[in-house]
């Protein structure tokens, strides 16, 4: 990765501002709104602090993206960041992981992104897994899911949430407007603007 030291702003970090992503955090996100760019950001903020990510998606982040968020971490913190992409083959991928998991004591957070994918239902036997790996990072580590919402045709909401409802805590994050960059990130207790920025999103704007 590109090192932008240089380039880069100072701006407040996930964990220098509420809200506090917890031990179990689901975010749903409208598609393209940036649910990735987010967790992203939120585990950049415990490479700096020493932390180990392990990191299960479907498809690995856009590099671009990637280099944005992560690039002017030292390589020290960059080897803590373990990620893997497996397909449609993601139970298969998380449950090869899940030994990797619960057997190194230094993980901080496990990401899957995009666990539910974009179409059709989730596999039971992905949840499942996901319930499995549930149990292995209780009062071990922060886990922390992603997935893309679905326009609700039943007129409730604009945007649905995909998959069965298995989280204790679901942020949603959407865009603000089609003619508008910045993103609402609803975390349930307060609502938060967040604007793009070179290296993640710049929050603001809360309420309660």
């Amino acid at each position: 990765m590109t090192d932008r030291t240089s380039q880069r702003l100072p701006h407040p970090t996930v964990n220098e501002m509420n809200p506090e992503p917890g031990t179990l955090l689901h975010i749903a996100a409208e598609p393209g709104a940036g649910a990735t760019s987010l967790a992203l950001q939120i585990i950049r903020d415990s490479l700096i602090e020493s932390g180990r990510i392990v990191w299960i998606a479907r498809e690995m982040p856009d590099p671009g993206r990637l280099s944005d968020i992560l690039g002017s971490l030292p390589p020290t913190s960059l080897s803590r960041f373990h990620a893997a992409a497996f397909g449609e083959h993601l139970a298969r991928g998380i449950e090869q992981s899940l030994d990797l998991i619960e057997g190194l004591d230094s993980i901080t957070h496990v990401v899957i992104d995009n666990w539910t994918g974009v179409s059709g239902r989730v596999d039971k036997q992905l949840v499942n897994v996901i319930q499995n790996l549930i149990n292995s990072c209780n009062n071990k580590c922060k886990l922390i899911l992603t997935s893309p919402m679905y326009g609700d045709a039943s007129g409730k909401d604009e945007w649905a949430i995909r998959g069965p409802d298995i989280f204790p805590t679901t942020w949603r994050l959407t865009r603000k407007n089609s003619n508008s960059p910045t993103r609402i990130l609803d975390t349930g207790t307060e609502t938060i603007q967040l604007t793009p920025i070179d290296d993640g999103y710049k929050f603001s704007n809360h309420s309660s």
